[in-house]
């Protein structure tokens, strides 16, 4: 099946919210820079992020990861919907794009398989997912793996069922709104995230 995977969306950057005013000013001054900046933050729809952890040992957990694929199934019949290719480091270093037959949105529940390669070892990996449209998360998913044996490639397979059918959008209102922010954990131990901008098609 052909993927319908791309990669060139641009560099994420963190939104600029102001500088603070200096301890030197009046009260006032200081009241009125905090007010400009929580609404700054409250205009600013919220959409997932990418990012690395600062610790060189998750750092290096993040270089040695590799998504060699992905795809999603349906649940009950076992049809392929969609499949990704390889997503490596990119992945810690901008948004990126899946464009997803729109015909999944029909399945009672998707069966996503991801095949992932990594040098090092985790004692507990895990992820968390946030699902944002326009700007608001409308749903969480957590997923745990276990350990992941140093230098191996592995194969995990998830079921995600769908809304009820009267809380459904229609694929032309979520398509390009949606972005999927995923957290990457060895336990409690922050690693990355990712971020996918969907498209239907």
């Amino acid at each position: 099946m052909e993927s319908k995977y791309d990669d060139d969306e641009e560099e994420v950057k963190s939104g600029d919210y102001g500088d603070s005013k200096g301890g030197d000013e009046d009260s006032e001054d200081e009241e009125a820079a905090v007010e400009r900046e929580f609404k700054a933050l409250l205009n600013t729809p919220l959409k997932g992020e990418v990012a690395v952890s600062k610790d060189p040992m998750a750092q290096r957990i993040a270089e040695g990861f590799t998504i060699n694929w992905m795809n999603m199934r349906d649940a009950e019949n076992g049809e392929m919907m969609w499949e990704s290719g390889e997503w490596g480091e990119k992945m810690w270093r901008k948004e990126l794009k899946a464009r997803i037959p729109a015909d999944i949105l029909s399945c009672r529940a998707v069966s996503r398989e991801i095949n992932f390669s990594s040098i090092e070892k985790m004692e507990s990996f895990k992820l968390e997912q946030r699902i944002f449209f326009q700007g608001v998360c409308i749903e969480e998913w957590f997923f745990d793996f276990g350990f992941v044996i140093p230098g191996s490639t592995n194969s995990w397979q998830q079921i995600i069922e769908a809304a009820e059918e009267s809380e459904m959008m229609t694929a032309e209102a979520l398509s390009g709104n949606i972005t999927i922010e995923t957290s990457f954990y060895d336990g409690d131990y922050f690693i990355a995230k990712s971020l996918v901008r969907v498209f239907y098609v």
